[in-house]
């Protein structure tokens, strides 16, 4: 996934080099996504703790991978380099996520997901869409340093995008009850649509290139 950034060595912001700031910056994030997981999912609405390394690591994985995205497309809309460390970061975590959650993938640990033993037709989706972004992921990795700034900005906008709508599909129904929601907190799932779709709109709303930028595609 780091091929859908700019490749560039590590410079100087604010003092701080960016490599190790990116770093802190996608440990930070993580952070923040597990402990929200945490709270809500084992502390406020019960589930136990034996599932917390696979089920709640899980979410945290997905939901971090997502804003660590979404913090190098906003990074890429303001004209600044140095995004490939939080794309390797996100693309890693994307990784983690995709795999545990087929090893997880039950009636048991994502109801909303099947009706009796088979999928829904919103879950099928979901799944199909979660594939095919994690396709999306490798192929940057593989051949984006051959495309343009352009595509590679507009690809990784589409792709937080899109993971916020893989996110809601099977959950839109839970959005909208917040009597529901344990301890009042906000499902991760409208968390995760919100950030992609702030991505996108970063991306879709960024500054016009400059001109010494149009002459670099040439």
């Amino acid at each position: 996934m780091t091929a859908l950034a700019p490749q560039a060595t590590p410079v100087e912001i604010a003092g701080t080099p960016v490599a190790p700031r990116d770093d802190l910056l996608s440990a930070g994030l993580l952070g923040v996504a597990l402990l929200y997981a945490t709270l809500r999912y084992n502390l406020f609405k019960g589930v136990p703790w034996q599932d917390w390394p696979a089920y709640t690591v899980n979410k945290a994985f997905a939901v971090g991978s997502l804003l660590i995205v979404a913090a190098a497309t906003i990074r890429l809309s303001k004209r600044n380099s140095g995004s490939a460390r939080l794309l390797a970061w996100g693309g890693a975590l994307a990784l983690a996520h995709s795999l545990l959650s087929f090893a997880l993938l039950s009636p048991t640990y994502y109801p909303r997901l099947f009706e009796g033993v088979k999928l829904t037709a919103l879950g099928g989706l979901s799944l199909t869409l979660g594939v095919l972004l994690i396709a999306g992921v490798e192929l940057g990795a593989r051949r984006a340093s051959a495309w343009s700034a352009g595509l590679r900005h507009a690809t990784l906008a589409l792709i937080a995008f899109g993971t916020g709508v893989h996110a809601a599909l099977p959950s839109l129904s839970t959005w909208f009850n917040r009597a529901t929601w344990p301890g009042g907190m906000p499902p991760l799932t409208l968390i995760s649509f919100l950030v992609g779709t702030l991505a996108l709109l970063a991306w879709w709303f960024r500054p016009a290139p400059l001109p010494s930028e149009d002459l670099a595609e040439c």
